[in-house]
């Protein structure tokens, strides 16, 4: 009797506190939820006998067991930068992390004021405010309100890697139907534009290394780089290039922009952005050999083409932008293609100089890669021609004037490839290739029209009608353009375009002094070689003086200016910012360089 009242006493004691458990656990935080039974409850649940259990139901450790196995885990996204993750729901506990702008974190408990978090990267937990998460659960976890705070976020400067991590949370909420939708193309249009947008802060933020930090900039750093290191957790690639001037560009690689340009759920407008962003000129590798440079800016030409310029929807603002980039990529094409026609690279032995029935050799393979490149060069001007100026805003105007510059570089190689021998004014400019990768320029006394310095003609085969000594020979790398070749009229000046670099074109002034012949090089600035060119604009009458348009981008600065330039010095006698402020322009400006050059846009 004694043993089964025992037996009655422990069973009624295990129920109690098995029903105590089911109650603490519906009332309990998501971190008692998750956490294992303490030891208390398993020990008593143990000490009930096997043939009490049976006679009973089912007991709630079971039911409790199931509800920990269904508890959705909460994930929250940082919202400001340099949040403390502490040791204890307290402002004064010591700080255990840094956390920065667009981080996730799970969620364990909470508290009055704080949230219990675990940092899986760090592999660390602690306690955040709650002010400074955003917690992704219920109605907040849904697609559509991730997708709203993402627009908030993305109008915001410096906000690039929260927009980030609203995108992944985005990406990963989503359906797929969701994610082919227009919903979907926002969403990835977004990453990458904030992506792009953080690369650009980085490369202007550069830390100087000649002179000592201050603590504002270390600030600035540590938050640039972390921010960066948010995106990375994200899976997004940044490259990083070196320019000549010891610079560094970050760029993005992409990698949203190219889904975006796929799906046909995009808008007008994301797919212009998005191939705007892919074929950015400052994020291409300036050290890239020029096959590498041809591939990669006729994929970025294919790329342009993939935007319908002729949809209606497309604004016209986002349409002249990509015309200008397509006026820029077109340049560059036409410049690589020329100078490999200069220098017969990329074609095979057999059809770089294929001899005829006469033993001379022919030329045609070469005049096929001079057509493309003349061909690259008239969809460069059409491009060009297609921009509407009175739609551009005021940040489009580098760009315009970026797209004028590379369009103008390129001009020449329009026209139909032209003898390699111009004869004018009694001289013979002879235009050849030299040495692998030269251009030689030769003048030599026409012996036909040969005339002294008193313009008296020379008789053929006289002393001074001997055109076997050349006057002049210069050789240089680059493009020596024959089809621009101009003399005035008294003979003592020629002018000749050479773009020795994409982009940026020189003007050969050739001269006749007391000593001879001399040749100077006129830059279209007196800077490291970026962007820009210098034209010869006509010839003043009298054999003193020339007109020159020049207009260049380099080392950071801009500058357009109409020069009169005086042929014995070389200096600018005068110069305004148009050329109707120049009188100079009005009367002797050459009629074939005002109609064709993209000087007076």
């Amino acid at each position: 009797m004694c043993r089964l009242k025992l037996v009655m006493a422990a069973a009624i004691a295990a129920v109690a506190v098995q029903l105590m458990c089911v109650h603490s656990a519906d009332a309990a935080t998501p971190a008692a939820e998750t956490a294992s039974p303490k030891p208390p409850i398993k020990q008593a649940a143990a000490a009930v006998p096997t043939a009490v259990a049976d006679d009973t139901a089912p007991k709630p450790p079971i039911k409790r067991g199931a509800a920990e196995d269904a508890a959705p885990l909460r994930t929250a996204i940082v919202l400001w930068d340099n949040v403390a993750m502490r040791a204890a729901a307290k402002d004064s506990a010591p700080a255990q992390a840094q956390l920065w702008r667009g981080e996730a974190l799970e969620i364990r408990g909470e508290r009055p004021d704080h949230f219990q978090v675990y940092d899986y990267r760090r592999e660390r937990g602690g306690f955040v405010r709650k002010s400074a998460l955003l917690p992704l659960a219920g109605p907040a976890a849904q697609p559509d309100a991730i997708l709203a705070a993402l627009r908030v976020v993305r109008q915001q400067t410096g906000g690039e890697s929260l927009g980030v991590g609203l995108a992944a949370a985005y990406v990963q909420a989503a359906s797929g139907e969701q994610m082919n939708a227009a919903s979907g193309a926002e969403a990835l249009d977004a990453m990458g534009t904030l992506a792009e947008r953080l690369a650009d802060r980085a490369s202007r933020t550069q830390p100087r290394t000649d002179v000592a930090p201050t603590p504002a900039s270390a600030a600035a750093d540590a938050q640039m780089a972390a921010q960066l290191d948010v995106a990375a957790r994200y899976g997004l690639r940044f490259v990083t290039l070196e320019r000549d001037s010891g610079a560094v560009q970050l760029c993005y690689d992409g990698a949203a922009f190219r889904r975006v340009l796929a799906m046909p759920a995009a808008t007008p407008e994301q797919k212009a952005r998005a191939a705007l962003a892919l074929t950015r000129q400052d994020c291409v590798d300036p050290t890239a050999p020029p096959p590498q440079r041809e591939a990669l800016d006729q994929w970025r030409a294919d790329v342009l083409d993939k935007v319908d310029l002729k949809d209606p929807l497309l604004t016209a603002y986002w349409r002249n932008r990509v015309l200008m980039r397509q006026t820029g990529v077109w340049s560059s094409l036409a410049f690589i293609r020329a100078r490999r026609a200069a220098m017969g690279v990329g074609l095979p032995a057999a059809l770089s100089a294929t001899p005829n029935a006469a033993g001379a050799t022919s030329s045609m393979p070469a005049m096929l890669q001079v057509d493309a490149s003349s061909a690259a060069a008239r969809r460069a001007l059409e491009a060009f021609a297609r921009i509407v100026p009175a739609e551009l805003s005021d940040d489009d105007q580098p760009a315009y004037n970026d797209a004028a510059m590379r369009g103008n570089a390129m001009r020449w190689a329009t026209l139909p490839s032209p003898a390699t021998t111009q004869r004018l004014a009694g001289l013979k400019v002879d235009v050849r290739p030299g040495q692998p990768g030269e251009t030689c320029v030769t003048l030599t006394l026409d012996g036909a029209t040969a005339k002294d310095g008193k313009g008296q003609r020379l008789v053929a085969g006289s002393t001074g009608a001997d055109n076997a000594a050349p006057l002049l020979r210069r050789c240089a790398w680059g493009l020596v353009v024959a089809a621009s070749v101009r003399a005035n009229r008294e003979g003592n000046a020629i002018a000749i375009a050479s773009v020795p670099a994409d982009g940026w074109r020189e003007l050969w002034l050739l001269r006749r002094g007391a000593k001879g012949w001399t040749l100077s090089v006129l830059p279209p600035a007196p800077a490291q070689p970026g962007l820009g060119y210098a034209e010869f604009a006509g010839f003043v009458p009298g054999g003193k003086e020339m007109l020159v348009a020049r207009e260049s981008r380099a080392e950071g600065r801009y500058r357009k200016a109409y020069e009169l330039i005086d042929l014995d010095t070389l200096e600018t006698r005068r110069q305004a910012a148009e050329a109707t402020m120049l009188g100079a322009f009005q009367r002797w400006q050459a009629p074939e360089w005002k109609g064709a050059t993209l000087s007076l846009r």
